[in-house]
This record gives structure tokens, C-alpha cells and sequence, in this order.
């Protein structure tokens, strides 16, 4: 009965943030993304949608609901582990993917640094091709900054079975209390390869006009065992670290499994600079 009532209060959540100023394109990594090193942009699973592009939720017609825990550790320490930093993020978000006018979805993430709401929808405009549109309001945990507020836009395109592609653009309005916080305007093209089911690649190159080192990438492959059952690693390049808040290079690895309605997945992210550290992340999520 509740899920009968999603459609009209996410409809409602939505509406509102659009008419007002609408903020890159991983703020939040799931255990699947973190386990392909950020990739996945072209076919985020469930509700990872919302943080990578919202567009594709047009491509998932259920309803799922998801948690997601991640803590991490890292730093070069001095005697007195003065250098070092660790810290915990807990995530839950909720999508609505069945609804015929459009679909939606809101997410809550809580960091060591600030909250963050998403709000995302999309529209399949015809089989092939979805469009969607999100929102994102970080508060802060501190009173140095503002509410932040940005948007991001999306188009995804299924011409085949064995490729996949997306366009992004991140933070549109990249304000500058965002950008006091990393938050630059990043255009991001996402594909996926399909090599005969055997193995999914995943290359997604980004580009970010106003940042000092504009070019960076995401690399992730996968390899589905037993139709349910999936490996992954990753690798990225000046790409936007969420837990560290700044853009780094590193290297990932993770698994998960799907059942008929449910969805377990971990993953870990060992950045390499600017600061080592390793992450851990662990999730589930129920789907209908």
C-alpha cells in the first residue's frame, strides 16, 4: 500500500526543487560504483541512478529501496596521528521507476562533513532514449558555508545490445559556495560494453573546464558468474573522491549479487593520492 503512494509525493518532492535554483556526478558512491572506481555513468544499477545520472532510471521499471554504509581510514600519520583521518557515511534512497508520466527518486546521504539530499527524474521519450533531470542540496555540518544548491542533466542512448551510452552535465549552475566545497561544473560521457556477456567495461572519460587538471576518467569492468553473482575492479584518474572530498587517482575492487528481489553488494576504494587511504563499503537493496 505504501509503494502505491510513492509516485504522487515524489512527483510533489520533485516539483518543488526544480522550481527552485537547483548541485558532480559521484557525490555519493554506492558499493557497485565504488567497486568499478567510479565508472557505471551509462547503466548505474537501481539507485545509483540518481547520483550518476538520473536518466536511466527511464530504463528501470521498479520500485527499490537501498542502504548503503561506507567507513574509511587513511592519511600519512605522525607519531601522534595527527595526519591521519577516518570516518563513516551512511546512505538510503528510494526510487520509483514504474510510474508511466515519469520517474523518480530521493536519496539522503550523511557524511563527517555535510548532508546531502538528491532528488532525481527521468522519461523515456521512446525506447531507446531516456532524458532526466536532478537536483542536489548539501548542508554543511560546519557554518563556514551556505546551503548549496545545483542541478545536473542527463541523456541516456540503448542503440544495441552490446553498447550503452550517457551524457552529463554536472553541476550546471556551479555556484561559487559549490565551488568553494569542489563542486565544478563536469561533463562526463559514460559507455558500456557488453563483450558477448562474458565481461562489461565500463570507460568513462570527464572533463571539468575550470578545475586545474580538466581531463579525468573512470574505468570499471565486471563479470557476471552464474547470471547472479558479479566480480568487479576499477581504476580512475583525476576523478572526484567523495569520502576525501577531492580529485585523486586510484584503484578499486568489489562483488555483489542479485536475487529476484534483492541486491548485495560491497566494494573498496584504495586512493593512491591525494591522500592514501582505503574505504569500505558495504549495501543492500530491495527491489519491486
Amino acid at each position: 500500500m505504501v509503494f502505491k503512494a510513492l509516485p504522487a509525493w515524489m512527483s510533489l518532492v520533485f516539483l518543488l526543487v526544480v522550481s527552485a535554483p537547483l548541485a558532480k556526478a559521484s557525490d555519493y558512491q554506492s558499493p557497485r560504483t565504488m567497486g568499478l572506481g567510479g565508472a557505471g555513468h551509462a547503466a548505474p544499477l537501481l539507485n545509483d541512478a540518481l547520483y550518476l545520472n538520473p536518466s536511466y532510471t527511464a530504463f528501470l521499471p521498479s520500485y527499490s529501496l537501498s542502504f548503503n554504509y561506507l567507513w574509511y581510514g587513511g592519511g600519512n600519520a605522525n607519531p601522534d596521528g595527527s595526519n591521519s583521518f577516518h570516518g563513516h557515511d551512511i546512505n538510503a534512497a528510494l526510487q520509483d521507476g514504474r510510474s508511466d508520466l515519469f520517474q523518480a527518486g530521493v536519496g539522503y546521504t550523511q557524511t563527517e562533513t555535510e548532508r546531502m539530499i538528491h532528488v532525481g527524474a527521468s522519461h523515456q521519450i521512446i525506447k531507446q532514449l531516456g532524458v532526466g533531470i536532478g537536483a542536489k542540496f548539501n548542508f554543511p555540518n560546519d557554518n563556514s558555508y551556505s546551503l548549496i544548491r545545483d542541478s545536473i542533466f542527463s541523456v541516456t542512448g540503448a542503440p544495441a545490445q552490446w553498447f550503452q551510452a550517457a551524457f552529463i552535465i554536472d553541476n550546471i549552475f556551479e555556484t561559487d559556495a559549490g565551488v568553494s566545497r569542489g563542486y565544478y561544473r563536469e561533463f562526463v560521457l559514460g559507455t558500456k560494453f557488453n563483450v558477448i556477456g562474458a565481461v562489461l567495461i565500463y570507460f568513462d572519460p570527464h572533463f571539468v573546464p575550470n578545475y586545474s587538471t580538466s581531463y579525468g576518467h573512470e574505468f570499471g569492468i565486471e563479470f557476471p558468474l552464474l547470471h547472479d553473482f558479479y566480480l568487479r575492479g576499477g581504476l580512475f584518474q583525476n576523478a572526484w573522491i567523495p569520502f576525501e572530498s577531492a580529485r585523486g587517482r586510484g584503484w578499486t575492487y568489489g562483488a555483489g549479487w542479485i536475487g529476484p528481489r534483492l541486491s548485495l553488494d560491497f566494494g573498496v576504494s584504495n586512493p593512491n593520492a591525494p591522500i592514501p587511504a582505503t574505504a569500505f563499503n558495504i549495501g543492500g537493496t530491495a527491489y519491486f
